[in-house]
């Protein structure tokens, strides 16, 4: 789940980083598919289960402590979907939204409606290269590949994206901690 967060902000930090074409501010859902490994693949599948089987006071109050983190996440239809807020102020300031946890630095470029986009994150340990693509100021798609050690293997994962804007009120969604940018 880690892992889901650190790409989901990957993406938001991507698409919101470009002061050309700001964003609309308010509440973002991005869809994810992701290509990993079968062992990977499984302990999704596993932890898709076990969210499902869980009590619903246990679900909402899992939900809630992420909300207050600036992520809500579903795991149906195979992807994953993550709802998070994104604040006036940051489209403004251009801020990209990143989750302290992942403690990233960003190296991004923009050429036109097109975002191209270097993270190296070190909670957990990871690099990656990544491309979005604008479509106006309420929607994006996202390709990005990551590498990252795991069981001292290396593991490589690609993730292809899309996210449109839903609302200019982000209900429960808590706006994510800001970082300035990376200057390009």
């Amino acid at each position: 789940m880690i892992a889901a967060r650190c790409i989901a902000l990957s993406l938001v930090a991507l698409a919101t980083s470009a002061s050309a074409q700001m964003m609309k501010p308010g509440l973002w859902e991005m869809k994810q598919t992701t290509q990993v490994d079968p062992e990977r693949k499984a302990q999704m599948e596993k932890a898709q289960k076990a969210m499902e089987s869980m009590p619903p006071a246990q679900k909402q109050m899992m939900q809630e402590m992420m909300a207050k983190r600036g992520v809500s996440m579903d795991f149906a239809g195979g992807a994953v979907t993550v709802k998070s807020c994104l604040t006036e102020e940051q489209v403004k300031r251009d801020l990209t939204p990143s989750h302290p946890a992942g403690n990233c630095t960003h190296d991004v470029r923009r050429s036109g409606n097109v975002i191209h986009s270097h993270f190296v994150c070190t909670d957990p340990a990871t690099e990656g290269e990544g491309t979005t693509t604008l479509q106006g100021n309420t929607a994006f798609t996202s390709d990005v590949k990551l590498t990252r050690q795991r069981d001292g293997k290396t593991v490589t994962t690609a993730v292809s994206g899309e996210g449109h804007w839903i609302s200019a009120d982000c209900g429960n969604i808590q706006p994510i901690q800001a970082r300035p940018k990376a200057t390009p």
